[in-house]
């Protein structure tokens, strides 16, 4: 076979003068390959290129018989460590013939009743909310599942998602089993270090933690396969909500769905195995669930900044280091052990969150004073940006409006002013009575109520003496 290649590239080349690069084409045989058989030469005698790892080869064959799951790049730290000076590359290259797949057998796990629970993370990226975090829960014996979608994964997010989770299965396990979160596991090596906040958690409800061994995902499987299961056939079709609150109403729908569905494996339903779970029942005092981050200077702007966002303290304490007690919907703010300013907790990027009452505004002018606080209110919340919008196509100065829902904030939430400046947009009445009505401030004045026939009111009426009643 080899002769008959020979005699063909020569006759091409001596014959029909053909190049290297057409008798590749013609042949399929390599221009390289071509020329070294027309000058005599064969691929089998050529000399075996020789490597540097060529005299180590029987150490490196060693370490993979004794560890079949070995790495390049442990292999490449061993050789390190031992003198030899080699590159990573070369040792991936040079130990690929060594590193072949070591068939695995995974047997099935079992678990009694209320014995463990699995927990995990699954990101996801809505088209208009950006990058989510899906919080799930798992009961191995019952494969009772719970999930919950966060705009964050950040400490007090993953214990907010275990409180849920026990208030919804209406108890918990004796153990629960993860991976290696950051929020769970600080370091594995040399030794295992916990969260130490982790841990304070688990010994407040007595829960043993369980940790899958690097690389085993097969070992909290379960809460695996439900991810899998999530993301094919609920978050493909994740765009058609528009805010987190739909987003979590529909994938709470689906999970309910998913528990009352006989198992493939248990053929029972989950919500029926829920019963046999024996979990343990709650403490009567639920955990806090506050995150203490270390005290920081506010900016010259009086500002806090957390999570990217700025949230205002009042003018008094600029420059001034504070501590941030944070949850999943507030931002509270203490100096010392003195709250001085609580939030909305935002889930935007560099946002400024201000409350108008921790500005002091004697500096200013009247008209300065009125324009600042027109600013403030108008960015407090979309409905009343609106609200002062038609209040000055009604006549109006919306500035003096902006002033009066100004003081309302001494004595009344913000929740509350957003609610009746909507209220007030509803009835298509922006006016600033009608928005003190609803608070009750100012009496409305009712409209005369007259008969169609106002000859009904004209009533007259003969006095009668007193004498009339002595008889």
């Amino acid at each position: 076979m080899e002769e008959t290649i020979r005699q063909s590239i020569l006759y091409l080349r001596d014959v029909l003068k053909l190049s290297f690069y057409q008798i590749q084409d013609r042949t399929g045989i390599s221009r390289k390959r071509a020329s070294r058989i027309y000058q005599g030469s064969s691929q089998e005698d050529r000399k075996r290129r020789v490597f540097i790892l060529d005299e180590c080869r029987h150490i490196i064959a060693g370490w993979f018989k004794e560890y079949p799951s070995l790495k390049a790049q442990q292999v490449h730290e061993w050789l390190t460590a031992r003198g030899v000076q080699v590159g990573y590359t070369t040792v991936v290259k040079y130990t690929r013939v060594f590193r072949t797949d070591v068939p695995r057998v995974y047997h099935q796990m079992t678990f009694l009743p209320g014995e463990e629970s699995q927990v995990d993370w699954c990101f996801i990226n809505h088209p208009r909310l950006g990058k989510l975090c899906c919080f799930v829960f798992l009961l191995s014996y019952s494969r009772y599942l719970f999930a919950h979608v966060f705009a964050r994964s950040s400490f007090e997010f993953f214990i907010e998602g275990h409180l849920m989770a026990f208030s919804d299965a209406g108890g918990m396990s004796h153990s629960m089993r993860y991976d290696n979160l950051a929020s769970v596991v600080v370091k594995r090596r040399p030794e295992i270090q916990y969260n130490p906040r982790f841990l304070e958690f688990c010994r407040y409800y007595g829960i043993e933690i369980r940790l899958c061994n690097p690389g085993a995902g097969n070992e909290k499987g379960r809460a695996e396969r439900a991810i899998r299961s999530m993301r094919e056939t609920f978050f493909n079709t994740m765009e058609k909500y528009s805010s987190l609150k739909a987003l979590n109403q529909g994938l709470h729908e689906w999970v309910a769905n998913k528990n009352h569905t006989v198992h493939r494996t248990t053929e029972k339903r989950p919500v029926d195995l829920l019963q046999e779970e024996n979990l343990r029942p709650l403490p009567e005092k639920p955990w806090n669930n506050v995150s203490i981050h270390p005290p920081v200077k506010t900016t010259k702007t009086a500002m806090m900044i957390f999570d990217t966002n700025s949230y205002s303290v009042p003018d008094y304490l600029v420059r001034k280091s504070l501590s941030i007690h944070s949850t999943v919907d507030t931002v509270k703010i203490y100096d010392g052990g003195k709250q001085v300013a609580s939030h909305p907790r935002s889930f935007q990027r560099r946002a400024q969150i201000i409350n108008p009452l921790h500005r002091s505004y004697c500096k200013l002018s009247v008209k300065a004073k009125l324009q600042r606080i027109h600013a403030v209110i108008k960015d407090l919340h979309p409905a009343i940006a609106d609200f002062l919008v038609k209040n000055q196509s009604c006549g109006e100065d919306p500035r003096k409006t902006a002033y009066e829902i100004f003081r309302l904030m001494k004595t009344h939430s913000r929740g509350m002013l957003i609610s009746i400046a909507s209220e007030c947009l509803t009835k298509k009445s922006p006016r600033l009575r009608t928005f003190l009505s609803y608070l009750r401030m100012e009496p409305v004045e009712a409209e005369p109520v007259q008969p169609q026939n106002g000859a009904l009111l004209n009533i007259s009426y003969q006095p009668r003496g007193l004498e009339e009643y002595d008889e």
